[in-house]
Parts: C-alpha cells; structure tokens; sequence
C-alpha cells in the first residue's frame, strides 16, 4: 500500500488545496510580459512516425516538416498517457495523470483539476499575455484545459463519452477548415500581441476520412474503401483489420496518413497568416499531440486501431519548436515527456516555471548546453488494462497493475517493441522495477483519494455493454481463424458478430470496459444464432474480478466459469454470473463446436 505520508507533495486532487501566488479570487498585480507570442498547436492523436519528417516514407507532413527544418524537432518525445483527457491535463499542468487526477472518463459537471492548480494558460495571463484557446475536442475541452484563457471556442459544447464511439466524422473535416480560417483571422485582429494562442484540431483522430484529395496514398489494398464510423455500415475496415487482414489495416494506414496530410494543409495556413501578417519574426510555434495511435501493430494483447497501451506506437508523439532564438534544422535526440512541454514553453518565452511542476524545461537542450535532462521517462493508464511504464534511452518496463507482469524490451534491437526480453534481464528488470516504484510512490495519492475520485467518474456507468463492434480495445480476439458475421437473419446484437471453430483455447475473446468498474454486477451475454454449422453446446465465459488497481499492484484475481451452450435461447441476454469489480470476461474455443464472439453487459447491482 502507498502511505499517506509517502506523498508529501501538494496534493493536485480535487478536495485538496495547492497554494500559488496567481490563484482563484486572489487580488494580484500584473507583472512585465515576456517578448515573443506563442502559438501552440495540439494534432489530436498524431503518431510521430507518420510524419514524414519522422521517418514516414509517404509524403505526409510538406508544412510541418519545413516548420521542422526551421526549428527544432526532438526525435523521442513521449507522452505520459495514451489517451486525450490526462495527456492533455499533464500538459496544462506539468503534473502526471496520478499527480492531477484525471485518469478515467468523465462527464461534465465531474470534478476534475484542482482550481488551486497552476496551469499553463494562467500563467501566460498573470504576465500580461492575452490567452486564447480554438478547441475542437471536448475530452479536452474548457472544462478541463480553459483556466487562465480571455478566450475559449470549443468545438463541442460538452465533452463525448468515448470520442471513438461516434459515427460519421465528417464534420471534423468541416471544423478543422472552420477553425484553421478563425484563427487566421483572429491573428489578424491581434497582431499587436503579445499573446497566447493554443490551437487543437481533433485531426487526424479516428476515424480516418481525408476528402477525397487528400487520399493519395491509395494503391490495390481495398482502394474503393474509407472510414466514416465504427457500425457495421461504416466500420467494414475496422472488421476487415479484426480479422487479421493486412490489406484492411494497410488501407487504414493509408487513410490516416491523408488525414495527416490534410491537418498538415490547415497547419499550413496558419503559419502562413503568420508570416503575412508579419509575426513570424516575433513568435515562438510549438507544434506536439496528445498521444499516437495502435492501428493493429500489437496485435496479440491488443488487436485494435485507437490507444488504449502504453507501446511506443501510442507514447510516441512529435515536438517541434520553431521561432526567434531556435536553432535550424536541429534534432534532438534525447529523451522528452509531455510532462516537459509548459516548462518548456515558459522558459523560452521567459517566464517562470509553474509552482510544484513534475516535468522540467528542455531549453537547455535546444540552446546546446545539456544533451538530455531525463534519464527516465514515465507513463501511466488506467482505462482499459491499468498500467505503468518506464524507460530510458535502451529499455523500456512496462508493468500490468492486475497481473503485476512485467515487460522488457529493448528499444535500440526492437523499437516496434515485439519481443518481450524480460527473462534475459533479469538485472535490468529488478533495476527498473525499483525504479518505477519509487517513482509511483512520488506521484501517486492515497488509495482513499483515488477510490472517491474513481467512484465520481464511474457512478454514471450503471449499465455498461460491450459488443463486436466496439473500439478502444473493449473487445479484443487472439489467434488465427475468426470470421464475421453481419448477415439480418442471424438476429446478432447491433447487427454483427464474429466466430470461430472449435479448438484448443488458443483463439480468444476479451471484453473489457475503458473506466474501472468498481461494486456488484451482474454479467450477462447475449448471442444470434448465424448459420455457420455445428455450434458449441459447452462454450467457456470466464468472468474475471478483482480490487481495483489504485495506483499499484492488485494481483488478486478471481476467476468464475461458465459454459454457454449456444444452440439454445439465440436473441436473449443470458445471465453468466455475479462478480465483484469485474475486470473483463474471457470465451476460448475450447469447445464442442463452433462458439459465437457477439455482446456482454455489466448491470451495476451495488
């Protein structure tokens, strides 16, 4: 257990005040400005190494790439969380997802950063900058990220439960033109400055749906085929992908580079309103993203596009600086976090570090006068499967909060990240392990404190249901040999389902939610009945349970099993079993026939 008064640090938490000169309702006097504007802009889920300028052979990135050659790119940036609401929570505030509290899924009206909290926005306008904010993601909207700005458009009005959920995404494409011409023409009203201006465009976040223009990347790999949603009319990609078809997840791939390429066209535009207008000379461009994107590259734990692990593929995110005082055409390659980004940006415009920061500036390295600051970097995740990491510069430990496996790898052999050298190094692993640790130790509240908070946040999630259509790794198949089924006669659960022969229990299914469940459910499944031959009578559900993972490792599974026979009550949902805190149900093809991977549903009891 993490002791109370192991975390001698003040507390970032909702309930628990942090004291800074600036705060809420405290009279203070404006101080002298730094000289340079700064523009930020956020590109929502951009894994670096689709940039061209990142080693992507494809010609995606023309106008980030010139801001590059301008500036200063750093070549391994990694964020602390794979998903929008605490990656950007730790930017604002230079405090891990532990330390800010803002670890799961939330609604509107839910507590979220302490209003004590010193974030980066607030201190740009203590120093006499006028901060403004064009944001067209919800998750991290003004609720969460719009303290401390004299403007705030939002492209949603309130925050989506789970932005992968939503079909036809074509009016991202719209708001991000809307958005890149609004802040063309705020520019022009401000060109006085000095100013703050955060910028984030929800591209090129799922789904993949460039205009047509923009889709140049297209060879024989399902040319005809885009991605509009995730239902069985617009997600046929996505189920093509599920089923290990490398043409599907070749043409995915091509279609989030032309989303790419078409941000890249908007980033464009507003760095060319700054140089028409003339404030180029006299403003600081930092150019980042909150985290990467999976697209089925680690296909054995998580067999889905979207970020729901702690792998390169999702950590690994651009940033770029350019501007007056940066060098040209440099790159740096030692080791960065997004819990670095406000440091940074401070420091170059010369102001003072946020109070009780955790990330620390990296202008030293791009003035030349250290070639690294962080020996380790740290990342954390507690929707879907809770986990930790840590790394340097050849390893990386990623630690599973349920199970307490570890894995090791080794980033300079194997930076895809694929082979799991944990028992070759054992020295390595006790060594990182410690480590980990005691930096978990550092940032982590008490357990009551993270149980309130995670109580709030799921208290809405009375009934949670899990189908074959969902995203975010909610559902994951292993192995070889799944097939679809999306036929109306079946009566399957929102229209699809996928199946499998009978077997050893090497294929499986998982499905999980994204937000903890914590009390009493009832679980129950629910099955069509396609015409796919003999089908099991003695198919095995596994509900797996245990305490929830506060912050370090709860390895107490308990595990109940059930045998579903599937040529009986087809269209029905059918109760497996009681469990508390259920963590996820597992069905394997060790049966008498073929078995039926459709929708399971969690009803809170208490």
């Amino acid at each position: 257990m993490i002791k109370q008064a192991k975390w001698a640090r003040s507390c970032a938490v909702a309930g628990i005040a942090l004291f800074w000169g600036p705060c809420a309702g405290v009279a203070q006097q404006s101080v002298q400005h730094g000289k340079h504007n700064v523009v930020v802009i956020m590109l929502d889920q951009l894994r670096a190494g689709r940039l061209h300028c990142y080693g992507n052979s494809r010609d995606t990135s023309p106008n980030i790439d010139q801001l590059a050659a301008s500036g200063v790119r750093f070549s391994n940036y990694y964020t602390v969380a794979s998903w929008t609401s605490p990656s950007f929570a730790s930017l604002h505030t230079s405090l891990y997802p532990s330390s800010h509290g803002v670890t799961l899924f939330w609604r509107p009206g839910m507590p979220l950063i302490n209003k004590d909290v010193p974030m980066l926005a607030s201190d740009f306008k203590y120093h006499g900058y006028y901060t403004a904010a064009f944001v067209n993601n919800g998750l991290a909207g003004e609720d969460l990220t719009g303290r401390g700005f004299d403007e705030y458009h939002e492209g949603y009005a309130h925050a989506a439960i789970n932005i992968t959920e939503r079909v036809g995404e074509a009016t991202d494409l719209v708001r991000a033109s809307k958005t890149a011409d609004d802040v063309s023409a705020w520019l022009g009203k401000h060109r006085s400055g000095p100013f703050f201006l955060y910028i984030h465009f929800l591209a090129p976040h799922s789904p993949y749906d460039p205009p047509a223009v923009d889709r140049i990347f297209t060879n024989d790999d399902y040319p005809w085929m885009t991605d509009k949603g995730y239902d069985i009319e617009n997600g046929g990609l996505f189920r093509l992908a599920m089923l290990g078809d490398q043409k599907a997840i070749e043409r995915l791939y091509q279609l989030y580079d032309g989303k790419i390429r078409f941000v890249d066209q908007k980033v464009g535009e507003i760095l060319a309103s700054l140089r028409s207008l003339g404030l180029d000379k006299n403003t600081l461009v930092i150019l980042s993203s909150d985290h990467g994107e999976l697209l089925y590259s680690h296909p054995k734990d998580f067999l889905t596009f979207d970020h729901r692990s702690l792998y390169n593929t999702d950590l690994h995110i651009p940033f770029i600086v350019e501007g007056p005082g940066i060098p040209h055409g440099k790159v740096i390659d030692g080791l960065g976090s997004n819990v670095d980004t406000a440091p940074t940006i401070l420091q170059l415009a010369g102001l003072p570090p946020l109070p009780d920061a955790e990330g620390q500036s990296l202008a030293p390295m791009i003035e030349g006068t250290t070639q690294s600051e962080n020996q380790y970097v740290y990342a954390e995740e507690d929707v879907a499967i809770p986990e930790r990491s840590i790394r340097n510069m050849h390893y990386k430990l990623i630690l599973n909060l349920w199970t307490g496996k570890e894995q090791l790898f080794d980033e300079e052999q194997d930076p895809k990240e694929l082979t799991d050298v944990a028992k070759e190094h054992p020295d390595v692993v006790k060594e990182f392990d410690s480590r980990l640790h005691e930096w978990m130790n550092k940032v982590t509240p008490p357990e009551g404190i993270v149980l309130r908070r995670w109580r709030i946040y799921t208290a809405p999630e009375q009934v949670v249901t899990v189908d074959d259509q969902t995203t975010g790794g909610r559902l994951l198949l292993t192995g070889d040999g799944w097939h679809s089924d999306t036929s109306v006669q079946s009566g399957n659960y929102d229209g699809g389902a996928f199946w499998t022969k009978q077997g050893s229990g090497s294929r499986t299914a998982v499905w999980r939610n994204d937000d903890p469940m914590l009390g009493a459910y009832k679980v129950y499944v629910y099955y069509g009945h396609p015409t796919i031959g003999k089908l099991a009578t003695n198919a095995p559900f596994t509900i797996v349970s245990g305490s929830p993972a506060l912050g370090e490792v709860a390895a107490d599974e308990k595990k109940q099993t059930v045998h579903v026979d599937f040529t009986q009550g087809a269209g029905e949902w059918h109760l497996l079993g009681t469990a508390e805190n259920p963590r996820y149900v597992e069905e394997t093809n060790a049966a008498n026939g073929a078995i039926i991977v459709d929708a399971v549903r969690f009803e809170r009891i208490k």
